[in-house]
């Protein structure tokens, strides 16, 4: 699974995006909400179509959450919270078992190499997502064949042309 984070929604980017928002404006955007605000965690809740990001060092946010809408998935970005339905993010560089993973930049990567993660939640800004989608789709190619998710990001793809 891989999701992108960025401040404001991008254009015609196929990905799941995490952004700071009160509500989902489509099927792909993933709304990130500060702990606080009642009325945006209510608004977040209730237009998201799959999942929704809390970023929060509590329990309590995520459980209310969780009684809230206990169909969706709830990622929480600051507290190492699993269960049915919870799913920590967790920095990169701090390695802690499965679960997604936050990670800025491609160098980043190199710590998740061999290991085994749930998913990846992409900085746009680090990362070009029409790049990322081209990888996801197999369209990109890496040499050696089938790789995991982290070394096709961390390889040197090339674009695999058809000769007719």
């Amino acid at each position: 699974m891989i999701l992108i984070y960025s401040e404001r929604e991008l254009p015609d980017v196929g990905l799941e995006q995490v952004i700071p928002t009160c509500e989902a404006r489509g099927p792909r955007v993933v709304p990130l909400v500060g702990e606080g605000d009642l009325q945006c965690l209510h608004s977040a809740l209730h237009s998201a179509s799959r999942a929704v990001v809390l970023k929060t060092g509590g329990r309590l946010w995520a459980a209310l959450a969780r009684e809230i809408r206990h169909d969706v998935e709830i990622y929480v970005w600051g507290a190492p919270l699993r269960g049915r339905g919870l799913a920590p993010i967790y920095p990169a560089g701090e390695y802690r078992g499965p679960g997604v993973y936050y990670v800025r930049e491609r160098r980043e990567l190199v710590a998740l190499r061999g290991r085994r993660v749930e998913g990846l939640l992409l900085d746009a800004r680090g990362f070009n997502a029409r790049h990322v989608e081209l990888v996801l789709s197999g369209k990109l190619k890496c040499n050696g064949g089938r790789s995991s998710l982290v070394e096709m990001l961390l390889c040197d793809a090339h674009l695999e042309v058809d000769v007719l």
